[in-house]
């Protein structure tokens, strides 16, 4: 039997404090894509793949949703950061001009409170920018092939240093009268 002193027990309850989930912070969960049309009455399900008519636009609500976690206690006012960057190839040339663009659009979403143990879908609409985006890339001979976006929680003094970010990436598939087409 292995005799601890006093001192040696507070040291290993203060520590064990620490380590426990009332001074862990929020984390990322997973992530979804939704493709809401007036027509559809089903419930809602994640899309691996947005349907994109040549020179068009596609229709309805285009909306990325990623789970937030509170490890910790109660949070107000978080500040999510966000950023839309696009995977783009040429039509004249495919193989040739091919790469990630730097963000076509910067925003925030803000979490009023998220509660301790609290897991909750945060939703970014982002149908206005994509499909602005994909219009001008349209009129100059480009095609999106994939979608990202990339998202981080506001620092704040005093709390953990680590940034937290994720990202997910969205399939773009070009589509004629309903039918997928290779590029």
């Amino acid at each position: 039997m292995i005799k601890r002193s006093p001192k040696t027990a507070i040291l290993v309850a203060v520590l064990g404090m620490f380590s426990s989930p009332a001074f862990a912070s929020i984390s990322f969960g997973p992530w979804s894509w939704q493709l809401l049309n007036k027509q559809n009455t089903r419930p809602l399900s994640a899309i691996t793949a947005i349907p994109l008519p040549l020179k068009g636009s596609f229709k309805g609500r285009l909306k990325a949703v990623v789970m937030i976690i509170n490890h910790g206690e109660n949070r107000e006012g978080i500040l999510l950061r966000y950023a839309l960057s696009a995977d783009i190839y040429s039509e004249a040339d495919p193989q040739k001009y091919h790469g990630w663009t730097i963000p076509f659009a910067v925003d925030e979403r803000r979490v009023p409170i998220l509660k301790s143990g609290q897991s909750l879908p945060v939703v970014f609409d982002v149908t206005d920018s994509v499909k602005d985006y994909f219009r001008g890339l349209a009129l100059e001979g480009w095609n999106p092939e994939k979608i990202k976006i990339e998202v981080m929680i506001e620092p704040r003094q005093g709390e953990d240093s680590a940034l937290k970010t994720t990202e997910s990436i969205l399939n773009v598939v070009l589509t004629r009268f309903g039918l997928e087409t290779k590029k």
